[in-house]
């Protein structure tokens, strides 16, 4: 029954909480031209909730991609904008849908090198998150999309984990061994024979 709930809390939590929650966001396909030139096409995290305390609302509410780069130089501390320039959409029938990333893909941009940011494909699907975007290799992305031999989903008070194994070797039995006390330890253990781990905050 916690699982079911901690479900129904994440599927609906990014659309119903978005107007509080400053560790939501949604992900806007973008063109950014630097100062060099130079184009570039990816994803980019928002919130208008970021905007309180920084810029006039009244005026820059609901004004995205123009309040971007003012939000930014508006922070009063330096802070690079995140860059995502490829996203994998991963659904199987032992989690909920959610979105990843590849090493390679993600990095920091330098917002005072920006010359303009302009959004595309506006018509597109806007997918939702909370906190940091999941970042796997290519191997795993494709394990993901298929349904693994067992699962696990460990809660504890402020998130949750999920542990995926695509070892037949472990086993539903072995996953519930996991507790508070060897947690952090079985996770390393599990990484290592073939357990994909990942966690969801709630």
């Amino acid at each position: 029954m916690k699982h079911i709930l901690v479900v129904f809390i994440l599927a609906i939590g990014f659309h119903v909480a978005n107007a509080q929650c400053i560790a939501c966001w949604e992900l806007r396909k973008v063109e950014i031209t630097m100062k060099t030139g130079q184009n570039i096409t990816g994803y980019v995290k928002w919130n208008d909730v970021w905007l309180n305390d920084v810029l006039d609302t009244a005026v820059w509410k609901n004004r995205f991609p123009e309040s971007l780069l003012p939000y930014y130089e508006n922070l009063g501390y330096k802070w690079d904008l995140e860059f995502i320039t490829e996203i994998f959409v991963i659904n199987n029938d032992s989690i909920v849908e959610f979105l990843a990333t590849k090493a390679i893909s993600i990095g920091n941009l330098d917002y005072t090198k920006i010359q303009s940011v302009q959004e595309i494909d506006k018509d597109s699907k806007i997918y939702h998150g909370v906190g940091d975007i999941q970042v796997f290799t290519q191997s795993e992305i494709d394990k993901l999309k298929t349904n693994p031999v067992a699962v696990l989903f460990y809660t504890s008070a402020y998130f949750g984990t999920y542990f995926l194994s695509y070892n037949p070797a472990i086993t539903a039995k072995e996953l519930s061994r996991i507790n508070e006390d060897n947690y952090s330890k079985m996770a390393v253990d599990l990484k290592a024979k073939g357990v994909i781990v990942y966690s969801v905050g709630f």
